[in-house]
């Protein structure tokens, strides 16, 4: 097996915001990236698309098109501006109806999304998991049942499951082959039940990461979620996606190397580190925080540490080949 090279081909499964960092930091090393988004977005501008005209939500899309495109900063400012007045128009991003327009043009969701990166420059393919037509329902612990991506992290209460209603959903093709082809599988970061584990619960998906011979790499989130994350340990979230999929799903973890450091009163949102956690060694800390938000990922340092693992990984395999 080679090295990493422009011509790796890496999927990255979640959602806009999460998966936009990588792609920001990746597009500058690969030539071949495939970021596989959820598609169960009910709320704000996607959700009103989603409803009255029944689009694939494209806010999560319209994130990451923008994080591949060489102008990002002024086309996340045209994508993310949003109509403060107007009858019809007011809430909505103009990015969303852009989307949704290059749809209707193309004659389909995936047909306005490689339209949108085109005219864009986006170095890359922006992919539904699915495009049918997907609603989120959580159970937590007590049994409540909350039916709605946008409900779910308002509720009280620690989840227990997510589900896809239906529960049969198809993956699209396009994520398929991506997934079939992909020298690396990278989840994350993102929100773990309403962005994460959603597209690991299509279940032809889930049926080709589990029998690839790919890299399969997390990416753990470094601060919590209020309302669905709330004082987990990288094993809790670690657990929550073994729990929704299969074990040992992942080669490799990438934490934050401050993760071992107390929880301060000024820090109170960390995600917390267990001594668990500290003894796994699929867990591998790198210095991947944001010097100017200490809450977020810092895209070239996540994709320098992704390239070290992809190259770690590599040479076992070829070492395992020379015995």
């Amino acid at each position: 097996m080679n090295n990493f090279s422009d011509k790796s081909r890496i999927s990255i499964i979640g959602g806009g915001t999460g998966s936009s960092v990588i792609l920001r930091g990746l597009k500058e090393h690969s030539e071949l990236l495939s970021a596989i988004i959820t598609v169960a977005d009910d709320g704000g501008s996607s959700g009103v698309l989603r409803r009255e005209l029944g689009v694939i939500p494209p806010g999560d899309f319209r994130n990451c098109v923008a994080a591949l495109s060489d102008s990002e900063n002024l086309l996340k400012q045209i994508f993310d501006y949003r109509f403060e007045h107007g009858k019809g128009l007011k809430g909505h991003s103009l990015g969303n109806l852009l989307i949704t327009a290059m749809s209707d043009i193309t004659g389909s969701f995936e047909g306005g999304l490689n339209l949108s990166a085109k005219i864009l420059g986006a170095k890359g393919k922006v992919l539904p998991s699915s495009l049918d037509n997907i609603t989120l329902e959580a159970i937590l612990e007590d049994g409540t049942k909350i039916l709605g991506e946008s409900l779910i992290s308002l509720k009280k209460g620690k989840i227990s499951e997510i589900k896809l209603i239906p529960t049969n959903a198809l993956g699209s093709e396009s994520a398929k082959n991506a997934l079939k082809n992909s020298d690396m599988i990278i989840v994350g970061p993102g929100s773990l039940y309403t962005s994460i584990i959603p597209p690991l619960l299509v279940k032809d998906l889930i049926e080709i990461i589990q029998s690839s011979k790919s890299l399969k790499i997390y990416v753990c989130n470094i601060a919590s979620q209020k309302g669905e994350t709330e004082n987990y340990s990288v094993g809790d979230h670690i657990e929550a996606i073994e729990q929704h999929t299969y074990i040992n799903i992942f080669d490799y973890i990438i934490v934050d190397q401050s993760y071992n450091l107390p929880i301060t009163s000024h820090d109170e949102e960390r995600v917390k580190l267990s001594e668990i956690d500290f003894k796994n060694p699929k867990i591998m800390r790198f210095d991947i925080k944001s010097d100017e938000h200490s809450m977020r990922h810092d895209s070239k340092k996540l994709s320098n540490s992704i390239i070290t693992l992809y190259n770690l990984w590599v040479k076992s395999i070829n070492n395992k080949l020379e015995e």
